[in-house]
């Protein structure tokens, strides 16, 4: 088996594997280049370089789902391609196949707990600052949280390198089962194709299914486990070579005799036009929440100020409720840069209301609680709106909240 699977010029493998690698480069440089990560001590969450805090998380949650229906809109049409072209998991479930034979078992172990130990690291660089963690232990310290997540977490994905693996993916995968309920049989899929004449051509050699990792026969219908690596084509292509006729094994878009393989492209626009009405949804949403989320990304507010009253301020200043009130006045620094806020109150007639302070000072994600004493100089019955304004010195930002003061 070994040496006919060697024979095989794996050259979809190559371009995928080349995909592969690079979004395992991406995974594990971003926390550190801050291209994604939470970061839990301040709670703030970086986000293609820019820091966004509890009040952004919208954006973040609506990039999250963009990407979902992204992944959902590609799974219609091409199945479990992120599995086969993306997901890291299905990435070492071919090569520890490969350190089996070359490394031996117990070697072929060795080194999935070496690289799910530093997994686990890189895990842990995604809630916490990695390279703080790294001195550390250069120093000398082990700190134990740190120390028991990167340990539990590189035991169990050894467990998912060296023995789970392609179970993984078949049996706990949440993607893998949304990909077999929202697929149909236009859904690009594997088919043997016959000669005109209804030639049959197929060699029944099997090295298609040998060559397949994650245990499907791509001559059957059965194919929900199937990740679109395309090995067994290159597998068909040695053996249909070899005997001088095409290609048996083709990807496939379309179902019965309107399946058309994925190299016809004229005919196949055809059979892509008949998923339209399925992918116009998940593309749609897609575009239209990609779009809002750069548009919030950049439109964010630099600034949080909310004003409430406080009866314990307000009791503490020895202010009768009735006549008066002592106010609570948040501001956030929501940027990624320290700066100097100005606070003011507008709508109440003048000496009315005092600002503990009028200028806060605050780093990225502070917060400062000034105090604002609502106090009338003259009775006037009835309710009185006012808005108190902050401005930011070096960004210009400004937030503003309007409030109400009652006088019995």
């Amino acid at each position: 088996m070994r040496d006919r699977l060697g024979k095989v010029k794996t050259v979809l493998r190559r371009r995928r594997r080349a995909v592969q690698l690079t979004v395992l480069a991406l995974l594990i440089l971003a926390p550190f280049v801050h291209l994604f990560r939470f970061d839990l001590p301040s709670m703030s969450l970086y986000l293609f370089g820019t820091r966004l805090w509890v009040k952004h998380v919208f954006v973040f949650l609506l990039l999250l789902v963009t990407v979902i229906y992204a992944i959902i809109a590609a799974s219609l049409l091409f199945g479990r391609v992120f599995c086969g072209w993306v997901c890291p998991q299905n990435l070492f479930n071919e090569l520890t196949r490969t350190w089996d034979r070359r490394l031996g078992r117990a070697g072929s172990i060795l080194l999935s707990v070496a690289i799910s130990l530093f997994g686990g690291f890189v895990v842990w660089s995604y809630f916490h600052d990695g390279v703080a963690l790294l001195r550390e232990y250069r120093s000398g310290q082990v700190p134990l949280v740190p120390t028991a997540f990167i340990a539990f977490f590189g035991l169990f994905f050894t467990g998912a390198m060296a023995w789970w693996r392609t179970s993984v993916c078949r049996v706990v995968c949440p993607y893998g089962h949304l990909q077999s309920i929202i697929s149909n049989p236009d859904t690009m899929h594997l088919q043997v194709f016959n000669l005109p004449g209804n030639r049959d051509i197929c060699a029944t050699c099997g090295l298609c299914a040998e060559i397949c990792h994650m245990g499907v026969d791509p001559r059957t219908t059965e194919q929900k486990h199937c990740v679109v690596c395309g090995d067994c084509l290159d597998a068909c292509a040695l053996v249909s070579g070899a005997r001088k006729v095409p290609r048996v094994l083709n990807f496939t878009i379309g179902s019965g005799e309107r399946a058309v393989a994925l190299r016809e492209r004229g005919q196949l626009w055809q059979n892509v036009r008949r998923l339209a009405p399925r992918l116009l949804l998940p593309l749609t949403l897609t575009v239209a929440l990609g779009g809002l989320s750069a548009y919030f990304l950049v439109h964010r507010p630099l600034v949080d100020l909310v004003v409430a009253k406080d009866h314990r301020l307000a009791l503490a200043a020895g202010s009768p409720v009735s006549s008066g009130a002592v106010m609570a006045v948040s501001v956030i620094n929501l940027s990624e840069q320290p700066d100097r806020f100005h606070l003011e109150v507008e709508g109440l007639p003048e000496y009315w209301a005092t600002l503990e302070q009028s200028t806060v000072e605050l780093g990225p994600g502070e917060r400062a609680l000034v105090r604002l004493r609502v106090h009338p100089t003259e009775r006037k019955v009835g309710s009185h709106r006012f808005t108190v304004r902050v401005v930011a010195e070096q960004s210009g930002a400004e937030a503003s909240f309007e409030t109400v003061h009652v006088v019995y």
